[in-house]
């Protein structure tokens, strides 16, 4: 599980990390898709899978199944921009975000990091509105690796 852990994180960081050095904060962590040269646009689903499928192994719960399979139709769904695929992809996104928060209040019982989570919406908004759900959706990944590791260690 451990080493679930380490990949999935080194998924994350390595995903994020270099579209935020590359091109610099995107509108959406979703939005890097279109940022990248079309033939890395694979990367993206890679990155959704390669940090959804060890979370739904770790996390071992229906919450974490839901969080995680919304992540996973995010990058199934990755042409946010067509008009038949937006519908999806926003719906599994915000169920990865919901459900990821409910498991951190119902299975995690870390409900403050969810409090936290919430209280940052606003405040991001008003702070940094071009980019506010880019740094939304990294602080959403970020409460379910706080989550996991917990679990873990």
């Amino acid at each position: 599980m451990i080493s679930l852990f380490i990949v999935m994180c080194f998924v994350f960081i390595g995903y994020v990390g270099s579209i935020w050095i590359i091109y610099g904060p995107q509108q959406s962590i979703s939005e890097s898709y279109y940022t990248l040269p079309r033939k890395w646009n694979f990367l993206f689903t890679l990155f959704t899978w390669g940090f959804a499928f060890p979370a739904i192994i770790i996390g071992d719960s229906t919450y974490m199944f839901i969080a995680g399979s919304g992540i996973i139709f995010v990058g199934v769904a990755a042409q946010m921009h067509d008009k038949a695929v937006r519908v999806v992809h926003l719906f599994t996104a915000f169920t990865g975000i919901i459900f990821s928060q409910v498991a951190l209040i119902f299975q995690y019982d870390m409900w403050y990091i969810t409090v936290l989570y919430a209280v940052s919406i606003p405040i991001l908004y008003f702070m940094i509105r071009k980019y506010w759900i880019w740094y939304i959706e990294i602080l959403a990944f970020l409460s379910i690796c706080i989550a996991l590791a917990y679990t873990l260690f």
